[in-house]
């Protein structure tokens, strides 16, 4: 028996197709209730700077000219993220596809792909050698970068068949890279981190919101994601501490306790503000993004004396976790602090002065003469 396909919301010109390929036949098409991905909480689109954007606008025009059951496929996997964190990766990951199947196998539709081509697609972005889909044309792309792609469309592609649009999943078979336990994101020195914390305090009276943000970052490393999505009620007292509770990556509760120093600086943005208030907001009263507060960190480092160069809020949150971790904080307390949901993501961080100055190369270097 043919099962009837609920009414959805069309675009115009849009049509219904049945799905491609041997993976279904007659199916019922998710309804995201939404008409364009740009309408989901925290997917909307940037069309020039300053904007309020919050993602590109070419990544949501990538998505939304897909035919609709793949739209519709699409929009209601990328509207099931339970937080916006996740949502924007999602949208990221599968614009990047939609533009590398469409350059290296046209005509190909994204709910007709095959373990071939998901293995193709691999192998070149994996070498730099994908005609779309890279950051930088010829650059290849990171094995985490990699493995975070392959496991969005293993998401994508497992909600379609739970769904019923698919009836397997084209990446389950396909291997992911072995991603390095050894993390890339270049930690600043101790001795910087103080010093940045000392520019946000100097740069407080002008710039409140952002000496605050810095604090955070340096201090208490949230995620610049969850940092944006903060309100003047995400501050509270519990316990005699003061703390911030904010949804974690994956849509988990945290819960963060602020020294002192860091609730000084945080005062001025809580006075005589209502509490579903943005609390990081810019002088024209529009909502900070990760774009401003690399601008915030800029700012304190510039006041401080320190290099700001690649200096970006996931630098301040490696630094701290590489700091701790130096400093021997147990491994399972900076787990919390970071908010990961496994131990290996934070032992990524491991790798601070200490367990450098020590290296064994050094050692080398001065047995063979001259400590060159």
């Amino acid at each position: 028996m043919t099962e009837i396909i609920p009414s959805v919301i069309l675009r115009p010109s849009d049509s219904v197709p049945a799905a491609a390929g041997p993976f279904a036949t007659a199916v019922a098409v998710p309804e995201p209730m939404v008409a364009t991905v740009g309408d989901i909480a925290g997917l909307r689109p940037r069309r020039r700077k300053g904007d309020g954007g919050e993602v590109p606008g070419a990544d949501v025009d990538t998505v939304d000219a897909l035919p609709h059951a793949e739209w519709s496929a699409v929009a209601a996997w990328l509207k099931a993220g339970k937080a916006v964190t996740t949502r924007r990766a999602r949208l990221a990951d599968i614009a990047a596809f939609v533009r590398w199947l469409q350059s290296e196998a046209p005509g190909v539709q994204l709910l007709a792909v095959t373990e071939d081509h998901l293995t193709h697609y691999r192998d070149t972005i994996a070498t730099g050698t994908a005609r779309a889909g890279l950051a930088r044309p010829g650059i290849p792309l990171a094995a985490s970068t990699v493995a975070r792609r392959l496991s969005s469309l293993s998401s994508l592609y497992g909600y379609a068949l739970r769904r019923r649009v698919l009836t397997v999943n084209p990446a389950d078979p396909v291997e992911r890279p072995e991603v390095s336990t050894v993390g890339t994101t270049p930690a600043r020195t101790v001795e910087e981190a103080t010093a940045l914390v000392d520019g946000a305090e100097t740069i407080s009276a002008a710039y409140p919101a952002d000496a605050a943000a810095v604090a955070l970052l340096s201090v208490c490393a949230v995620r610049v994601g969850e940092l944006v999505a903060l309100t003047v009620g995400s501050v509270a007292a519990d316990a005699g501490h003061t703390v911030i509770l904010f949804r974690r990556k994956g849509g988990k509760t945290g819960r963060l306790p602020v020294p002192p120093r860091v609730r000084a600086l945080l005062q001025p943005l809580l006075d005589d503000r209502s509490p579903g208030e943005p609390l990081f907001i810019r002088e024209d009263g529009r909502p900070f993004d990760r774009w401003r507060m690399t601008t915030a960190l800029r700012r304190a480092a510039t006041a401080a004396g320190v290099d700001h160069t690649k200096l970006t809020p996931h630098t301040a949150r490696a630094t701290a976790a590489t700091a701790a971790l130096d400093a021997g904080v147990p491994l399972a307390d900076v787990q919390e602090l970071l908010g990961h949901a496994s131990p290996v993501t934070t032992q990524r961080y491991n790798r601070g002065r200490r367990k450098l100055d020590s290296h064994a190369a050094y050692r080398m270097a001065s047995i063979l003469g001259g400590g060159a």
